[in-house]
């Protein structure tokens, strides 16, 4: 791996990233840091070029320029094709056979499952809480109360824990 130096000229840097040294210029007017001596630290300039500019916009005159596109033949792009062709069909054989589902479905799906198990754990209260108020002679308010409030911060520490602590199913 080559060494970067500390800090080089506009003129180093324009070369190293594969922009004019007129480009550097304005992308030190646009916010690119300069050093006071007026040379620029590669560290810093690499990381400033790598957040600020468009990957699509670099390398366009510099010493690193790349060539230019050569156009797709016609055979290229019917081979290409064929391949999308076959990659269509690969997923329409997977779906038909239940190996994908489609991502909106699946969450409905599971939204709707767990509010159903949600309400039959709130439904359980309600059937409850009398039962054992009678069972231990307790005022049955008190017990509904208490039951529910239990049911609900279950179902909130439940709801707080991430997917993948529920394991995968199997």
């Amino acid at each position: 791996m080559t060494k970067l130096d500390s800090h080089e000229t506009k003129t180093a840097f324009a070369a190293r990233v594969g922009l004019t040294k007129g480009r550097i210029s304005q992308l030190v007017a646009e916010g690119l840091p300069v050093r006071a001596d007026g040379q620029i630290d590669v560290a810093v300039g690499l990381a400033w070029i790598e957040d600020n500019l468009d990957p699509a916009r670099r390398n366009k005159g510099g010493a690193f320029a790349a060539p230019a596109r050569v156009s797709t033949t016609l055979a290229e792009a019917k081979r290409l094709h064929e391949i999308v062709k076959v990659q269509r069909a690969k997923l329409a054989f997977e779906k038909e056979q239940g190996l994908l589902v489609e991502t909106a479905a699946a969450t409905r799906t599971v939204f709707a499952r767990a509010r159903a198990e949600r309400d039959a754990h709130m439904a359980w209260v309600q059937r409850t809480a009398p039962l054992l108020a009678a069972e231990v002679g307790a005022d049955p308010r008190a017990t509904f109360a208490a039951l529910d409030r239990m049911m609900r911060e279950h179902l909130e520490h439940l709801a707080d824990l991430p997917l993948g602590s529920f394991g995968d199913g199997a």
